[in-house]
């Protein structure tokens, strides 16, 4: 297992680590590298794919998603947000995410949509019928000890598992670079 530290750079963009490390409190020494084989079955089977994580989620527990937006700011070419995704059915936690968004690939409509909140990003892709791939760049753990002081704290379910994503439009142009974690290792 790796600590990450400036691995992140190689992750993700400069402004979303930036993000996550300052406005959302969660420092690089918290997160744990591990190789998607050495993620929990439950958690695999969540994160070690190249769909969104909206539709992923939704299926798992049976329900559609919305996001509450927790902080956001602007940075770069990136509007950034910290979010809780929920389960419409249940109001349940079932994610927790930090994203980068590159507003440039959005008419102004969408953009309005998208800093609105309601419905996550995966779903208004999917919406505004625009064609995007997933592609995970890496896999981490976080204990509990090390979520004090961020909005991971309220999670009582022991280590936390989560990807770092990239959205891209089929040309390869960055859509959205996506921390994605699961509050807690999912049941089966």
């Amino acid at each position: 297992m790796r600590v990450m530290d400036e691995a992140a750079a190689q992750l993700v963009p400069g402004s979303l680590w930036t993000f996550v490390s300052g406005v959302c409190r969660l420092p690089a020494a918290a997160l744990s590298m591990l190789p998607p084989d050495r993620l929990p079955a439950a958690a695999n089977r969540l994160l070690v794919h190249r769909r969104d994580m909206t539709s992923t989620l939704a299926e798992f527990h049976g329900s559609d998603l919305r996001v509450d937006i927790l902080q956001e700011a602007e940075a770069e070419d990136y509007y950034l947000r910290e979010v809780f995704l929920r389960a419409i059915a249940t109001g349940a936690i079932v994610e927790y995410g930090v994203i980068a968004i590159a507003m440039a690939r959005f008419s102004s409509e969408q953009q309005t949509e998208i800093r609105t909140g309601g419905t996550p990003l995966g779903g208004l892709l999917h919406r505004f019928h625009m064609p995007f791939e997933s592609a995970p760049v890496g896999f981490f753990s976080i204990p509990a000890d090390k979520r004090a002081g961020t909005r991971l704290a309220a999670f009582d379910h022991g280590a936390c598992h989560g990807r770092f994503n990239h959205l891209a439009t089929p040309a390869g142009e960055p859509i959205a670079w996506i921390m994605e974690i699961l509050p807690g290792t999912p049941r089966e």
